[in-house]
């Protein structure tokens, strides 16, 4: 969870970019300008859509074309060798293991 001190900067944060694209889409409006108008809207549900995936499904931006380990994959993309599933799955429960060492080091 979020302390409070984080929680009003999130706030106020949140208030200053939906406070400008507001001022925007005004603008739009009294200018009367139909494309000002779209990309203004358009840019609201963007940042209402980024806001509700960051902070009510907490979810991390993932980079998935740069390996994690600083490892370049020989599969993919620069060649057409299929990549050997087997490999992948003892891969992913080798990370679930030493995650989940780290996880209970940090909780202690």
């Amino acid at each position: 969870m979020l302390g409070t001190g984080k929680k009003l900067a999130t706030l106020i944060g949140m208030s200053i970019v939906f406070g400008v694209e507001i001022v925007w889409f005004v603008i739009g409006v009294l200018v009367q300008s139909i494309w000002w108008c779209a990309i203004s809207s358009g840019a609201i549900a963007l940042t209402i859509y980024y806001f509700y995936v960051r902070l009510y499904l907490k979810k991390k931006a993932r980079y998935p074309i740069v390996p994690p380990e600083g490892k370049t994959d020989i599969y993919f993309p620069r060649t057409d060798i299929p990549r050997p599933i087997h490999a992948d799955f003892r891969r992913m429960k080798e990370k679930k293991r030493r995650f989940e060492k780290i996880k209970k080091k940090t909780r202690r």
